[in-house]
């Protein structure tokens, strides 16, 4: 997942694209919700947002990645940083994947990148 691509003009008038590095994770829309990717680090230390990985959002869990362990510290703390409901949070994918598809539902889009990116530019964890 490389990092976006932007255009350039240089004060020599010189054209170009330098990769710019995401600062929130891409965002899409099913008839289920919204959905986010997510790369998750089991057996950490502690449960914390890194940042960004590609176009994800990048997690450490304190679970080990046994018995769906990993999956449900992931809601847990998900539904605790964004202030919503464990029930609308889940994952839709890779249940025994570091890379996940985690679905969103009663929150809107521009709501949903909004206290993510609150989240990511506070370092909270």
């Amino acid at each position: 997942m490389a990092p976006r691509k932007t255009r350039l003009a240089t004060s020599n008038g010189e054209r170009g694209e330098i990769d710019v590095p995401r600062t929130s994770p891409a965002i899409t829309s099913s008839a289920g919700g919204l959905r986010v990717g997510v790369r998750v680090s089991p057996s950490a230390p502690r449960t914390e947002l890194r940042g960004i990985y590609g176009d994800r959002l990048k997690i450490s869990v304190s679970a080990p990645p046994e018995d769906n362990r990993a999956n449900h510290v992931l809601v847990e703390a998900l539904a605790g940083w964004l202030g919503m409901r464990r029930e609308a949070i889940s994952v839709e994918s890779g249940h025994g994947s570091r890379d996940k598809v985690v679905a969103f539902v009663g929150i809107d889009e521009a709501e949903l990148r909004s206290r993510l990116t609150g989240l990511l530019e506070a370092g909270r964890h």
